[in-house]
């Protein structure tokens, strides 16, 4: 546990100001990674991307019925990236870039090996078990190098890096030129623009880069994070959070849009090469999604920083929990769906009782990893 004094900067941690613990951000990481949590589900039963058990519908109502959840999950992680990057400019103003860096690589980095070299293999071994397969574990554990879910902690790590070194040539800004309403615009405009250049090589959901370290969800996070990097050093989270109501009303409006476009291109059989395409539905929905991207994660990190700071001993257990239960969910969040498979209801049904039940494992299996001795100091 940090003392009162301590700022840490990584997402699992529990972030504390002077003399104060925030306990809206331990809310805020809960809720987000009990929708992760969900989400995965939903894409075992439901469609999306692939998991590692899948057993999903062929109900055509359902799978339209899931574009607006597939539009949410693009920007789902955002409020964490935002989140860090605001703890992290305190806590890199304190510990100075080095001792910064160096935490990063062990809270991080170490997750992140784990996760590809273990914790990847066995959900990818438990998978193939539930679907009737009777694979070799020792060949997974040689060949099932995968980032998966972590690539949001490879993200993280590398933006950390990235700002630690910039830190440490060149001192950050003693007075804030731009606005809050200004640098939001650059962040939405700089995500668009990125990501209209990255989706042309990476599009999203194309699992054959490196490690499916999910490149063309690093502009939003790079972003965002760099976004909550101002708001620690030369603003405030007031700055633009006080925005919140009016940016509520226009990620809103931004994502009716591009669920709009999303069912236009789907119908025309045009859904996946728009995403890598340079005509004027891929310039749109990039558009789009900065503006989304940006107005969504604020106006989120806004209302639950105002709604949901209170505290409470079951909500500091699950908030100390979350970055444990980010790591290790596909692995508990797969075997709980192998166990399920000899129910043999319908996907639909299933997908809504596994949900219930995972939610509160995962957190119990986080909970469980940070009570044991060394790994409670990285986790």
């Amino acid at each position: 546990m940090a003392s009162s004094q301590e700022v840490l900067a990584s997402p699992h941690e529990i972030p504390v100001g002077p003399g104060e613990r925030q306990h809206w951000a331990d809310n805020l990481r809960v809720l987000v990674i009990a929708v992760v949590v969900v989400w995965h589900t939903a894409t075992a039963y439901l469609g999306g991307s692939d998991w590692y058990y899948m057993d999903r519908t062929t109900s055509k109502v359902w799978t339209t019925a899931f574009i607006p959840a597939w539009v949410i999950s693009a920007f789902a992680l955002g409020p964490l990236f935002l989140v860090a990057g605001w703890f992290s400019a305190r806590s890199l103003a304190r510990k100075g870039a080095v001792r910064f860096a160096r935490a990063r690589l062990l809270r991080l980095g170490v997750p992140l090996i784990v996760f590809i070299f273990l914790i990847n293999p066995l959900a990818s071994y438990l998978g193939d078990l539930g679907r009737g397969l009777h694979p070799s574990l020792a060949h997974y554990l040689s060949v099932a190098y995968a980032a998966g879910v972590m690539w949001f902690a490879a993200a993280l790590l590398a933006f950390s890096l990235a700002y630690a070194l910039l830190r440490r040539v060149h001192a950050p800004p003693v007075t804030c030129r731009w606005s809050g309403v200004q640098v939001m615009a650059a962040a939405a405009l700089l995500i668009a623009v990125t990501a209209f250049a990255v989706w042309r090589w990476w599009p999203p959901d194309d699992a054959s880069t490196f490690l499916d370290l999910r490149w063309e969800s690093w502009p939003q996070g790079a972003s965002l994070f760099a976004l909550g990097v101002w708001a620690g050093e030369a603003g405030s989270l007031e700055d633009l959070t006080g925005w919140a109501c009016r940016l509520g009303w226009t990620a809103l409006a931004a994502a009716g849009v591009f669920v709009a476009l999303v069912g236009y291109e789907q119908a025309r059989g045009q859904a996946e090469s728009a995403l890598h395409g340079t005509g004027w539905p891929t310039m749109l929905g990039t558009i789009l999604y900065g503006i989304i991207s940006v107005a969504f994660t604020v106006w989120f990190t806004a209302m639950i920083r105002a709604r949901w700071s209170g505290d409470g001993l079951l909500r500091a257990r699950a908030g100390r929990a979350s970055y444990a239960t980010y790591v290790l969910h596909p692995l508990v969040l797969t075997a709980i769906m192998v166990l399920f498979a000899s129910l043999a209801l319908a996907p639909e049904l299933t997908f809504l009782v596994v949900a219930v039940v995972a939610v509160p494992a995962c957190f119990l299996a986080g909970h469980a990893a940070t009570r044991v001795p060394g790994i409670s100091t990285v986790l």
